[in-house]
């Protein structure tokens, strides 16, 4: 059944009520715009500024990169890249590692924002440990290394304590990038300035040919 359009008089009327609801609801009067950065995200040490769609291929990117990094410069020997492709049921695991020769695994779960609440902190290490599980099952034989690294950070000690306390339960395994890199024996450390240049070259060479969507 088809409604009959509104005349423009009683349309006007009506659209000075809803003008008027909107207006007086307290909800919407006491709401302000919030455009400071997440601290704690890894987009925050980005000088350009990024959608949000944006923000989740930086991290995308970063993932992607380091793997190209770590294949490239570690010294560990025979280093190979496992990382299944994504099949639907199943976990993705970010970075997989193995080193036959030593029969060592080495898994990254990659994190652009640590600040989750709890529920969602909680999803993320479950996911980890899940993943963890599964590889001792599927390598009896080796020895499994692992991390959750907080992109942001380049320590673990550099992770504010209302955060780091939600990941308790994996605490030892919670990894910023100079942690990470020294575990996969990269010879590379970061500081904290050396870090935002290298994030901003990664942000720009991504971003700087904008497409219209």
């Amino acid at each position: 059944m088809q409604t009959t359009p509104l005349q423009p008089d009683t349309y006007t009327l009506m659209e000075q009520q809803l003008n008027s609801l909107i207006k007086e609801n307290r909800y919407i009067s006491e709401t302000v715009s919030n455009k400071k950065k997440d601290q704690n995200s890894l987009s925050s040490i980005v000088i350009r500024q990024l959608s949000q769609s944006d923000c989740i291929k930086l991290g995308t990117g970063i993932e992607k990169l380091l793997v190209d990094l770590i294949l490239q410069k570690s010294e560990h020997s025979e280093l190979k890249d496992i990382k299944p492709k994504n099949e639907k049921g199943s976990k993705e695991r970010d970075h997989l590692f193995i080193r036959e020769n030593e029969k060592i695994v080495y898994y990254a779960e990659l994190k652009a924002n640590l600040n989750l609440d709890t529920e969602k902190s909680k999803s993320t290490y479950t996911k980890c440990q899940f993943i963890v599980d599964e590889l001792k099952s599927q390598y009896p034989d080796y020895t499994i290394k692992w991390c959750l690294l907080g992109c942001r950070y380049l320590h673990r000690d550099n992770i504010p304590g209302l955060i780091s306390k939600r990941y308790t339960a994996i605490q030892e395994n919670l990894f910023g990038i100079n942690q990470y890199l020294q575990l996969m024996n990269v010879n590379l450390q970061f500081t904290e300035e050396t870090y935002t240049e290298f994030v901003n070259k990664i942000a720009d060479a991504m971003f700087n040919e904008v497409v219209e969507e």
